[in-house]
């Protein structure tokens, strides 16, 4: 039952729900018998470890699934020339190994004869290639598996490599696609956990930790368990699958019974498998996988971008643009587009540009008509266009933009701010100046107008690098002359920003500039309301207030934020401790002003927060040195004033805990004893 779900099983499973309140530790063998197993999940090209050895900007992670696994997966484009291109892994020890397989999904997208040759080698301390497995299609292959014995003298090497290659003339191919490669040495009973990547990265809500595991084994697997832990915590999640047939190279996909939720900003899941058949699988080694997940301080609607490769001068692009065309107007602002014309079939549409061609390659296209939404390929016909709006709008949105621009002569100049809700590293923020409709470039596919034409893309197509840090908004300012473009009238100006992942090109949001526009400035709350209840005392410019919680209360409070402008963006931080501080982030419309509104709450003096309570903490305030004392062999996890994880201890025997590294400010440490009392005190880190 390869590839079974457990929503399929649901009839047959009898599910085994533990929740163990203990520290558990993972042995690990020294040992391993799945050397790598490379699904892209990453969104990168080439993975992490992988290397390409020849034409290297042919080869993409693409969207798609044509290799028949999951998206993404490797794409391979064709090109003019006769050459030799590699996807190499990583180097491998397989010192004392006399054999190992290897295996993999692929898909030949045939052109002409004579096409060239998709073939396996390998090879040892970086020498000559050896081929283990090579074809020569003339026609389309796949998707297929292939499943390849290597026993040649490569093997037992300490540094050994296999690659996927393709040979011959480039131009006789469309496209090649390859996923799931796996090297591994069968055992009798071995499990793999080989994805965890269908848990959410980023979440507001509670979400699903949801892997996939492999039979790497000759024996088949009926039951497995599947335990997830957050930041070293002591508490651990664990679910039992059974009823399962999973035979050697099956998969599964799991879900486990318990959501995972956390306070605001980064965490490390780490997910592990065990209880193999109700035994103790022959490598675990392969048993566990950790993630960086991340709960964003706020959630708005996602607008998916929508970027379409086109030409005046082809046929197909003309019939898939009289659907294409009335189904964006009818979604009006709910989308951006974008449209690039290309430089075929020849002649090529007049208004194709350099930075068109750039993404082009970005991109990895080879035809026209071609279509991505927020980065990931999409059919052109109406039903697949519609079903990745459906996806896209259902994806969070994790930061908010306000753009403008005015246009002096020819010369245009734009401004944006971004605000995003959780960190970002490795982004590129795009300005894209586009005319609504142009008449001048058509040709001969029978289209007279073409809308949202892209002239001009500031600074360049390559856009500009940023990493954002959460909550804190960045300012872009570019100003570009537009009197070299194709555009018609100066009046049919319309400018698109979007946010785009560099790795896995997933575009985080988008817009459209509002020309000449102006943006509020106010940035105050009109009130706080805690429990429901406005906290006394409040006025707009007074930015700190202390609240006395009644005895016996044993949920930090619900605070809301009433803003003065209907405009600005409000986030409640909410507290993690009794006694603690939530704050409420006011941002005007904007986005470029900003105050913080801090809630403190404790109890009366002599009431909840002092029983338990013989640990200390001095000096505090700190300069970055501490001492803690009556917490031996503690847990103690340090948060932010804003609600921020900043470290985990485990067995805390001190009684020194150095702070220097961290930023000045004010800190809750959450002391959890040895009888799982917990004890949270505030540090002032000067």
């Amino acid at each position: 039952m390869q590839g079974l779900n457990q929503t399929t099983l649901i009839p047959i499973l009898m599910k085994k729900v533990y929740l163990l309140l203990l520290f558990c530790t993972v042995s690990v063998l020294s040992f391993g018998q799945m050397f790598f197993y490379e699904s892209f999940d990453a969104g990168q090209m080439p993975p992490t470890g992988w290397t390409i050895d020849g034409i290297p900007a042919q080869w993409s992670a693409s969207n798609s699934n044509n290799a028949g696994g999951n998206p993404p997966e490797a794409k391979f484009t064709y090109t003019n020339g006769t050459t030799t291109t590699r996807l190499i892994s990583p180097m491998v020890d397989l010192s004392g190994k006399t054999s190992v397989k290897f295996s993999f999904t692929h898909y030949y997208d045939w052109y002409s004869n004579p096409a060239p040759k998709v073939g396996v080698a390998t090879r040892s301390h970086s020498g000559a290639w050896t081929s283990v497995y090579e074809i020569t299609p003339t026609g389309n292959v796949g998707p297929v598996s292939v499943d390849i014995d290597i026993t040649n003298g490569d093997v037992g090497q300490s540094e050994f490599q296999v690659c996927i290659y393709l040979n011959g003339n480039m131009f006789n191919l469309d496209y090649y696609y390859c996923d799931n490669l796996l090297l591994y040495t069968p055992l009798n009973l071995d499990a793999g956990l080989v994805s965890i990547s269908a848990t959410p990265t980023y979440f507001s809500d509670p979400v699903d930790v949801k892997g996939t595991i492999m039979n790497l084994g000759t024996t088949t697997i009926n039951h497995f368990d599947v335990t997830w832990q957050k930041d070293g915590e002591p508490s651990v999640y664990l679910t039992g699958f059974t009823g399962l047939s999973i035979p050697q190279q099956g998969t599964y996909d799991f879900t486990s019974a318990f959501p995972l939720g956390a306070a605001i900003g980064s965490h490390n899941l780490k997910v592990w498998i065990s209880n193999i058949n109700g035994d103790v699988d022959d490598n675990q080694n392969d048993d566990t996988l950790t993630k960086v997940v991340n709960r964003v301080c706020n959630v708005i609607p996602r607008v998916p971008l929508c970027e379409e490769f086109t030409s005046s001068t082809c046929s197909p692009c003309a019939q898939f643009n009289a659907d294409f065309v009335p189904w964006c107007n009818d979604k009006d602002t709910a989308i951006t587009l974008i449209k690039y014309q290309m430089n075929w079939p020849s002649p090529g549409d007049p208004y194709y540009t350099e930075e068109g061609g750039v993404r082009r390659d970005y991109y990895g296209v080879g035809f026209v008509p071609d279509l991505y939404t927020n980065g990931a390929e999409v059919a052109t016909d109406i039903s697949a266009v519609q079903a990745a709006y459906d996806q896209a709008t259902a994806q969070i949105g994790m930061m908010k933009m306000v753009v403008s621009h005015t246009l002096a002569g020819h010369v245009i100049t734009v401004d944006a701010t971004v605000l995003p809700f959780t960190n970002f590293t490795n982004c590129h923020v795009y300005i894209v100046v586009m005319e609504q409709i142009t008449y001048n470039n058509h040709m001969t596919n029978g289209e007279t107008s073409f809308e949202h034409v892209m002239m001009k893309m500031l600074p360049d197509a390559g856009g500009t690098a940023v990493s954002f840090t959460d909550r804190v908004p960045v300012s872009f300012h570019q100003v570009a002359d537009l009197t070299a473009t194709h555009m018609e009238r100066w009046n049919d100006i319309i400018v698109g920003v979007f946010v785009q992942d560099d790795a896995t090109r997933e575009v985080y949001q988008s817009i459209y500039s509002m020309e000449n526009g102006t943006f509020n400035t106010e940035a105050r709350l009109e009130n706080i309301l805690v429990n429901s209840v406005s906290v006394p005392g409040f006025s707009p410019d007074v930015f700190t207030y202390n609240v006395t919680l009644p005895g016996g209360t044993t949920n930090v409070p619900d605070i809301v934020g009433t803003p003065m402008d209907p405009k600005e963006t409000v986030i409640v931080v909410p507290g993690i401790s009794l006694p603690g501080s939530s704050t409420i982030d006011v941002f005007s419309e904007s986005l470029k002003e900003h105050n913080l509104y801090t809630v403190n709450y404790s109890f009366a003096v002599g009431q909840k927060e002092n029983k338990a309570d013989n640990v200390s903490v001095a000096p505090n305030p700190t300069s970055g040195m501490i001492r803690i004392y009556g917490a031996p062999h503690s847990t103690i996890t340090i948060y932010s004033g804003s609600g921020v994880l900043c470290r985990t201890l485990n067995d805390f025997t001190g009684p020194s805990l150095n702070l220097t590294d961290l930023s000045k400010g004010v800190y809750i440490l959450n002391i959890q004893k040895e009888d799982n009392t917990v004890i949270r005190k505030k540090v002032v880190l000067l």
